[in-house]
């Protein structure tokens, strides 16, 4: 190889290898703005509403959780009662989690003991999700809550075909 092609290609290489080693979980992808965002009680947490679609009576939410704090932060979701704390409001109507045939809740899993309680390092994000039964088609908004916080309002629905 020559010398040109050294001086251009070394730094290219070097630069791949940290492009791949670089973790992605932790930085929120390009673009995706939150549909709507809440500070939330445990310090440096900050709850991003990513997804809200409405699709055959189910309303499928996914919140990204960053911390934005300088330690890690424990998130205490769900506790050995289930997620009693996590439902939707629109209007006076309130949602709880779907049920599967066995019983189960549709959200992200729990560990063995029911509890959901993910610690998250600085700078870093992590993802839930949820499935609810979706509100009447006329409603567009709508408040989730969650065991960590006040409610996120004013989260608008999606409609998907």
């Amino acid at each position: 190889m020559t010398r040109t092609r050294c001086a251009i290609l070394g730094p290219l290489f070097v630069a791949s290898i940290f492009a791949v080693v670089t973790p992605v979980a932790a930085q929120p992808k390009q673009g995706d703005k939150p549909l709507a965002t809440r500070e939330l009680d445990i310090e440096g947490i900050v709850a991003d509403v990513i997804e809200s679609n409405r699709k055959d009576g189910v309303l499928t939410v996914r919140v990204r959780f960053r911390n934005n704090g300088e330690k890690p932060a424990k998130l205490p979701l769900v506790d050995a009662q289930g997620y009693v704390n996590t439902y939707v409001v629109s209007g006076n109507t309130k949602y709880a989690l779907l049920r599967d045939n066995t019983g189960k809740q549709v959200a992200t899993p729990r560990d063995g003991g029911g509890w959901l309680q993910p610690t998250i390092k600085p700078k870093a994000t992590w993802s839930w999700w949820g499935k609810f039964p979706a509100p009447p088609a006329d409603r567009k908004t709508y408040a989730l809550y969650l065991k960590v916080g006040p409610p996120i309002d004013d989260i608008p629905i999606v409609d998907k075909p």
